[in-house]
């Protein structure tokens, strides 16, 4: 294989100075290199230069080799294309981008991304241009820890270059490219752990002997700098071979360079298996079930139930929440079935289930098993999930549980998979009034299914076996186990974790988005009978092992679940202050009673309160449970609800009292309170095992006490703040409330790079700012922007900078335009030429005060900024259906401000016959005087005429103002 790494200036072209390489072969390195390019300064090329002859080599031929960057190249092209080795770096786009002579948009395979030239040759008159008959490498960006790389066609193949790998005739074969083998090791460690790493942790967590080393540098080369560089090629050298022996670990007909998540090694375990995809081995399987459980699927449940108010909590939480529905629900008799069918038509049986269905049939496993079923409604309260836009401020979609209205006007039957219905039923203690339901049931087992062992350990035959109750089961068991060191007990727990995590869910729902702007006609199917066309510019596709019935039902029995659990604390007169898909934290104090809480329904001194249940009653709700629990006793016993570890302190093991501060889903923090009252954080190796506070919504900032690290303690002591403020103590000042509100992004399409054109026009590449450099992005505040500006199309980015005092200087460029803007964090709107951009604090500020939209406050409004305390649920009418696709992969951007509009997210799939604007709005424009409508929209008689016949579709600025009228009834006085 062949190592390397490079280093750069700090500026914003992030231009190469130099890199070095390890070439190995059988585990040992036979040479090792030092690379520059041709422009490099005389004085760091004697630099190097006189480094190469006073230091050896850590090889087998000890002569430390200074190359050129057009050497490095040559040797790179026999030893990565002709030769096929395995090309090894950490975080490889972006060193390959160093290494470049020029980038473009790519196309086919690779459109979205890059496609960077890397060989050149000099012509006759002395220019130096591409050589067409030595490939390029394309590069598209998945996220932050995933990007597909490989060669591209070129001309003139050799003969070689067509053979396939491990091709049984050795022949070459028409239409065959050979791709490369690109192993980036921040990939294969996220495959394998599902957790994100720098090379230094990396390399910590997989016990590498000469891990990387931590130096401050400035981009000048020195001999320090030099040693630094080639022990990173060290580092990921060793680091590959650990990772590799893990991976060998597995079973599995999967090549490491095609890990790109943990979902991929799942799939492949279940290849193993001979576990072929539901829809590859049941082609006919009927799409309009399909339709209607992708309508009927929902992420978890997640919300803030007690606002901004501290409370003393117990922190629960479900053992393996989605493996253990699984194997409750016997879902492993489906992903194992020879087929799959329908039982349709069943709503006389599934209406009379839910007639005796209770909170102590519940603890009945074999209920689980009937689960299994998608139940069409006219939801009239109802207690039930829906992805909705529940604040026109934040504009996006989330999924909240609240009481479901159909519009009385134009009732809508929509689907839900039965365990959200039994979550009902629960809740509210009745029954919806059902139209129709379908049961899905397995038969038989697949063929050609075969044991296989997992890491070489532990083995499962899902002929007989349940891969999901196998996995967990085999976890637990290495607690208790003795032949084997504490490391591998703990890779091979991690490996156990990430297997069951990744076949019991995910890869049922996974979606592809394919980022293409061409419009393309795809054929949906959703809660209607008959499916539609229509043209979208992003359609998604299927993963292999997508099947919506399964995804549907995992995490909808997951809902199920913690519904169970607040009817057994509603039950006790209790209530709880958040819960976050597999936990909840229940208000709870070690003796119990009233505690005074805004909103609260209870009356404690004159002032709301709610009831605290007590440790003990905490623990008979965990042990009610223990039904619940499908383990084997003698691995796993006791309930499936645990009382977390957090509840006890590390050192006694004593119970302690908890708090938790939580403001909206998914932003909350758990503390205790020492002997003066003052709030302390749980923090790992101080007082728990873990942090116990939320980075969301605050991990794409910079650590603005210092732009390079990527630890985020800073964000605990935010949290700190946000706490000492709610118990009315004193805050802690930061120091950088001032400093702009400032975010690291990733050059990682054309799209993002195509603003930077006027920077780099005229200049050569390796001046210029290249695909995966790092740039700033900057946050704009309300009426900020520049003037005649469109806020949705309007992001500021600028050439990376790690000095905080100089980000006010900067003039970054707007995204979208490439025009170029000063910042200013001063004021209270923006000018033609200067943007008003937020700060830390003010970014701090909406962090403390988002509100908890899909919720209402204890009067039944919508929950806002300044809402304390007890939260309910909301009453939602649905007013109109539409389908979306899974978010995008450009999450990060939108977290980071890259993305504004909806589009760029979500893919939106029309459905002509519940278009709102062939549903509501063209009838009420019909309605309205043909003559005022001239007069208002300043369209034509005969564009008007048109519309209103739905002969013609109006511009979409036109449509806007069309839409409006039309709302308003238009009264032109």
């Amino acid at each position: 294989m062949l190592v390397f790494d490079t280093e750069t200036r700090i500026d914003a072209t992030q231009r190469l100075t130099f890199g070095s390489y390890r070439f190995i072969l059988d585990g040992e390195c036979q040479e090792e290199g030092l690379f520059f390019p041709n422009d490099l300064p005389d004085q760091d090329r004697k630099v190097l230069e006189r480094y190469a002859r006073d230091h050896p080599a850590e090889a087998t031929n000890t002569d430390l080799k200074l190359l050129t960057l057009q050497q490095f190249l040559s040797k790179f092209y026999q030893a990565v294309y002709k030769g096929r080795c395995l090309l090894v770096g950490f975080n490889l786009p972006f060193d390959l981008s160093r290494i470049s002579r020029d980038a473009t948009a790519a196309r086919g395979r690779f459109a979205g991304g890059f496609s960077l030239g890397l060989w050149s040759y000099i012509d006759e008159s002395g220019n130096e241009l591409e050589n067409r008959f030595r490939p390029r490498v394309g590069i598209k960006h998945i996220d932050g820890k995933r990007a597909l790389k490989g060669f591209t066609a070129r001309n003139g193949c050799d003969p070689s270059d067509l053979i396939p790998d491990g091709s049984p005739t050795g022949e070459p074969e028409d239409g065959y490219k050979f791709r490369g083998h690109f192993l980036d090791l921040r990939t294969l460690a996220f495959a394998l752990t599902d957790r994100g790493y720098s090379l230094a942790s990396a390399c910590e967590a997989f016990e590498v002997e000469h891990g990387k080393q931590h130096a401050e540098h400035n981009g000048e080369i020195t001999s320090e700098y030099i040693d630094y560089n080639r022990r990173d090629v060290l580092a990921t050298a060793e680091l590959a071979e650990k990772l590799l022996a893990e991976f060998d670990k597995h079973p599995i007909d999967l090549q490491p360079t095609k890990a790109y998540s943990p979902a991929s090694i799942g799939k492949s375990h279940l290849r193993a298996m001979g576990i072929r995809p539901i829809l590859e081995r049941q082609l006919d399987f009927p799409k309009k079930y399909l339709g209607a459980a992708q309508s009927a699927f929902f992420g978890g449940r997640t919300s803030a139930h007690i606002r901004k108010f501290p409370i003393p909590v117990e922190y629960t939480d479900f053992l393996s929440m989605y493996p253990t529905v699984n194997i409750n629900m016997g879902l492993w008799e489906f992903v194992t079935a020879q087929e799959i069918t329908i039982d349709d038509h069943c709503e006389k049986e599934i209406t009379d289930f839910l007639n005796c269905v209770s909170a102590d049939r519940l603890f009945n496993p074999d209920t689980w098993k009937n689960l299994a079923v998608f139940v069409q409604i006219i939801p009239d309260g109802d207690i039930l999930p829906s992805r909705s836009k529940y604040a026109t401020a934040s504009n996006d979609w989330q999924v909240g549980v609240n009481h479901i209205h159909s519009d009385p006007e134009n009732s809508t039957a929509l689907w839900f998979a039965l365990p959200d219905v039994v979550a009902s039923v629960i809740l509210t203690g009745r029954v919806p009034k059902i139209v129709d339901a379908f049961r899905l049931k397995a038969k038989g087992k697949s063929k050609g299914l075969k044991p296989i062992n997992l890491r070489k350990a532990i083995k499962v035959d899902p002929r007989n076996q349940d891969l999901f109750k196998v996995v967990i089961e085999e976890r637990k068991r290495l607690d208790f186990g003795t032949d084997m060191s504490k490391s591998e007990k703990g890779r091979l727990d991690k490996a156990l974790k990430v297997l069951a995590n990744s076949t019991s869910y995910g890869i049922y729902a996974e979606m592809n988005r394919q980022e293409s702007d061409e419009r393309v006609n795809v054929l949906c199917h959703g809660i209607d009978p008959e499916p539609f066309t229509c043209k979208v510019k992003h359609p998604e596709i299927p993963g292999k092992y997508c099947f919506p019935p399964l995804a549907a039902l995992i995490t909808s029995a997951a809902r199920l679940m913690l519904s169970l659990l607040e009817h057994c604390v509603s039950e006790k007169g209790g209530t709880y202050a958040m819960e976050d898909t597999d936990s909840m934290a229940i208000v709870a104090t070690e003796r119990g009673g009233l505690i005074p809480c805004p909103g609260g329904s209870y009356l404690k001194d004159g002032q709301p309160a709610i009831k605290a249940l007590s440790w003990k009653e905490v623990e008979e709700i965990a042990k009610r449970f223990e039904a619940l629990n499908p383990y084997d006793r003698n691995a796993i016993p006791g309930s499936v609800l645990k009382i977390e570890g957090d509840n006890f302190d590390p050192k006694t093991r004593k119970q302690r009292q908890l708090y938790c501060y939580a403001i909206s889903a998914k932003r909350y923090a758990l503390f205790l309170k020492d002997k003066h009252g003052d709030p302390e954080l749980l923090r790992k190796g101080v007082n728990n095992d873990e942090d116990r506070w939320s980075e969301h919504g605050l991990g794409h900032l910079l650590n603005p006490t210092d732009p390079e690290s990527e630890d985020l303690k800073w964000v605990g002591q935010v949290w700190l703040n946000m706490v000492r403020n709610a118990l009315g103590l004193p805050a802690v000042a930061f120091g950088f409330e001032d400093l702009p509100a400032v975010g690291r992004v990733t050059v990682s399409s054309p799209a993002v790079i195509r603003p930077l054109a006027k920077l780099n026009e005229g200049k050569p590449y390796s001046e210029q700012v290249k695909p995966f450099n790092f740039l700033l992005t900057f946050h704009v505040k309300p009426f900020g922007h520049p003037k005649g500006v469109n806020p949705e199309h309007f992001h500021l980015i600028a050439s990376y900078n790690n000095k905080p005092s100089q980000w006010l200087q900067m003039e970054p460029i707007d995204q979208y335009t490439g025009n170029s803007y000063r910042i200013t964090t001063s004021g209270h709107t923006g000018s033609a030429r200067t943007s008003l951009v937020k700060t830390y604090g003010d970014v701090l500020r909406e962090y403390e005060f988002h509100p908890e939209s899909k919720c209402a406050d204890a009067t039944g409004n919508p929950c806002g900024k300044q809402t304390v305390g007890l939260l309910q649920r909301r009453h939602v009418t649905v007013d109109q259906i539409k389908y979306i696709g899974k978010e995008s992969n450009h999450l990060e951007d939108v977290d980071a401000g890259l993305v504004h509009s909806d589009e760029s997210v979500y893919t939106e799939y029309v459905d002509q016959s519940r278009d709102e604007w062939q549903t509501k709005i063209l009838p009420a424009l019909k309605r309205l005087r043909l003559s005022q409508l001239i007069s208002e929209s300043g369209l034509s008689r005969r564009a008007l005429l048109d519309i209103r016949a739905g002969r013609n579709r109006p511009h979409p600025k036109n449509q806007e103002r069309l839409t409006a009228m039309a709302r308003r009834g238009f009264n032109p006085s």
